[in-house]
């Protein structure tokens, strides 16, 4: 029960709360103010009340009919894990962006660490589109650029030996991707511009790769920006080692995807991904790679759908056509030959 988790983490942190923040005097209430429930968990928000200052703190406690009681302690064991390793690094250079682990809860299925407040960069990207004037400031390229900048501190403090690069490999995966794109509406032409356009990307690609931990899930809706620096407090999918411009591509292609909706303009997802690529800093040839692993990405959203009852047939044909126009118009920018 998710409630009696709660119970029980509060009353570990009232217990080890002075300690935890020394600095914050007599220890007065901490009070459980919300709650935000997820398909496999649920995240609490909680307040700790202290003589001079009040502190923020957030639970993630995985769902046990979901998960299983086991199977949501060992997510929890794994996520506190990545956690403590990524706060632990980035503490090292002092730099901002991780929130600090407040000790070891996967007995009951949870996470929980100091809470980063602010606004997660899609919804700046949803208000530039929505409110005139908004997206005229330098507010929205600054947090993609800062973004950019966390992003590579995480590659290059985890970063692991060179990986050899399979560019057959990818372009295996690509043609998989596009004939199962097929099913769903996306035609011969475009198909064929993808993967032309992949096999000469990656003609001029290197024959090793950057590796190290990947998030997996670095996405604008998980990327939180703050007053002053931008943060990521989900480590849930994270994995040791991988291909590096996986977690670039993510972002990527999860920006240029909003331009399925009508309000979200090409200029907004440019501006985004082109302050994101200069501060995270890529070469013209890592660019090409880079290109084509957005492609894929986005070709695999296009495949999985949008995940709604097969009853609902007209919301599924409608998602289709949307992500059928979406991925051509994405293809012929990215991967089209020059003219």
């Amino acid at each position: 029960m998710p409630e009696n988790v709660m119970d029980q983490i509060v009353a570990d942190l009232r217990d080890r709360a002075t300690v935890l923040f020394p600095n914050h005097g007599e220890l007065r209430n901490i009070r459980v103010v919300g709650h935000t429930p997820k398909p496999d968990h649920f995240i609490y928000d909680m307040v700790a009340d202290f003589a001079i200052a009040s502190e923020r703190m957030a639970a993630k406690v995985y769902r046990g009919s979901k998960m299983g009681g086991q199977q949501g302690r060992n997510q929890a064991q794994k996520e506190y894990e990545n956690l403590e390793l990524v706060f632990e690094k980035f503490s090292e250079r002092k730099l901002p962006g991780v929130p600090r682990p407040l000790g070891n809860f996967s007995a009951l299925g949870a996470v929980v660490s100091e809470k980063i407040q602010g606004v997660p960069l899609q919804s700046m990207m949803m208000k530039a589109a929505l409110l005139p004037g908004y997206g005229d400031n330098t507010s929205l390229s600054d947090a993609a650029a800062q973004a950019g900048e966390w992003l590579r501190n995480f590659h290059e403090l985890t970063a692991d030996a060179v990986q050899p690069f399979d560019a057959q490999g990818l372009l295996s995966e690509l043609e998989t991707l596009c004939l199962n794109c097929r099913g769903e509406g996306l035609d011969d032409e475009a198909i064929q511009m993808i993967l032309t356009g992949a096999k000469n990307s990656l003609a001029r690609a290197r024959k090793s790769i950057p590796a190290s931990a990947v998030l997996n899930d670095f996405t604008p809706l998980n990327v939180v920006v703050t007053e002053e620096h931008i943060g990521v407090c989900d480590y849930g999918k994270m994995s040791i080692r991988g291909v590096s411009f996986n977690d670039a591509a993510t972002f990527l292609a999860s920006v240029e995807a909003l331009e399925k909706y009508p309000f979200c303009n090409r200029t907004i997802t440019s501006r985004v991904q082109e302050s994101f690529i200069a501060a995270y800093g890529v070469g013209p040839a890592e660019q090409a790679v880079l290109r084509v692993l957005k492609m894929r990405t986005l070709l695999s959203m296009f495949a999985q759908g949008r995940g709604v009852k097969e009853s609902a047939v007209r919301k599924k044909v409608m998602w289709a056509t949307v992500m059928k126009r979406f991925i051509q118009q994405a293809a012929s920018r990215s991967l089209a030959p020059a003219a």
